[in-house]
C-alpha cells in the first residue's frame, strides 16, 4: 500500500488522534477532578511520612505489607478505578456533551481509528498520571526509613515490587480504560454502569471461583508482588499466573474496546437528545 493509504495512514491519524486526546487528558480543566484523586494517596503517604511513629522506623518490611494493602484497597479499587472513570468516560459522551464530536465524525477518519486513537491517548495519559501517582506514594512509603527504606527500593526486590504495581496499574488503566469508553458510548450517564461494575468488583473476594474470573480485579490482585489477606469472610480461589493474567487483561482491553469501535460505525448524534 502507498504511504497515503492503508496502515501508515491510519497509524499517523492514531498518533494525531492520541496526541490530542493526550493534551486534553493532562492540561484541560476537566482532569481537574482527576489530579484531585491522584493527590490523595500522595497527600496520605506524606502525612504518614511525618507522623510516622520512631518506634516504627527503624525497620521498613512491616511497611512493604502496609502499602500492599494501601494499593490494593485503596490506590486499586478507589483511585484507579474512578481516575479512568472520569477520563475514558469523556472521550466520547464529554466530548457529546460539549457538542464537539461532530468535528471527529465528519472528518475523514475511520471510525474505529477514532476509537482506537482517543483511546491510546487516554490510556497514555492516565497511565502516565496514575504511574507517577504510585510511584511517589512507594518512595514516600520509605522515606521515613531513612538509607535503609531506600536500600530496599533500591535493591532487586524493592525494583521488582516497584515494577509490578506500575504494570498492573497501567494494565488497570487498559482494562477500566476500554469499560468505560465502552460505557460512555452506550449510557447516557456511565457513572451508573460504573457504580453497579464497582459493587460486582467489590464482591470479588466473596464470590465462587468461576465467578471470580469475570472480575478484572481477580487478575490485577494476581500480578501484585505482595499477598494481602481479603479478610476472614473471603473465599479462597486458585490464583492466577502472572503470564496468563497479563494475557486475560490486555484480551479484556481488547475486546471492549473493539465493541466500542464497533458501536462508533453506527454512532449518530443528536445534540438536542443529550
Amino acid at each position: 500500500m502507498s504511504g497515503s493509504h492503508g496502515w501508515p495512514l491510519w497509524r499517523r491519524q492514531i498518533t494525531v488522534l492520541a496526541k490530542q486526546e493526550i493534551g486534553r487528558s493532562l492540561f484541560s480543566k476537566r482532569s481537574l477532578a482527576v489530579y484531585l484523586l491522584a493527590a490523595m494517596p500522595i497527600t496520605l503517604a506524606l502525612l504518614r511520612a511525618l507522623f510516622l511513629p520512631e518506634s516504627q522506623r527503624a525497620h521498613a518490611a512491616h511497611t512493604t505489607t502496609e502499602f500492599a494493602e494501601v494499593y490494593h484497597f485503596f490506590i486499586l479499587r478507589f483511585i484507579v478505578f474512578f481516575s479512568t472513570a472520569m477520563l475514558f468516560v469523556k472521550l466520547f459522551r464529554g466530548e457529546i456533551l460539549e457538542r464537539s464530536l461532530h468535528y471527529h465524525l465528519l472528518a475523514p477518519v475511520r471510525r474505529e481509528i477514532l476509537t482506537v486513537g482517543k483511546y491510546l491517548g487516554g490510556l497514555l495519559a492516565s497511565a502516565a498520571i496514575l504511574g507517577a501517582t504510585v510511584a511517589l506514594t512507594i518512595a514516600l512509603f520509605y522515606l521515613p526509613h531513612g538509607s535503609g527504606g531506600m536500600a530496599h527500593l533500591t535493591s532487586a526486590s524493592g525494583l521488582g515490587e516497584v515494577f509490578a504495581y506500575l504494570v498492573t496499574t497501567v494494565l488497570a488503566c487498559a482494562a477500566y480504560g476500554a469499560l468505560f469508553l465502552l460505557a460512555g458510548l452506550y449510557f447516557k450517564n456511565p457513572m451508573i454502569p460504573a457504580v453497579l461494575f464497582l459493587g460486582w468488583e467489590l464482591l470479588t473476594p466473596f464470590l465462587p471461583g468461576f465467578l471470580k474470573l469475570l472480575s478484572v480485579v481477580h487478575y490485577l490482585g494476581s500480578l501484585e508482588p505482595v499477598p494481602i489477606s481479603q479478610g476472614p469472610f473471603a473465599l479462597m480461589a486458585q490464583p492466577v499466573p502472572g503470564w496468563l493474567a497479563v494475557l486475560a487483561l490486555i484480551a479484556i482491553s481488547a475486546g471492549l474496546l473493539a465493541l466500542g469501535a464497533w458501536k462508533t460505525r453506527g454512532l449518530e448524534i443528536t445534540y438536542s437528545t443529550e
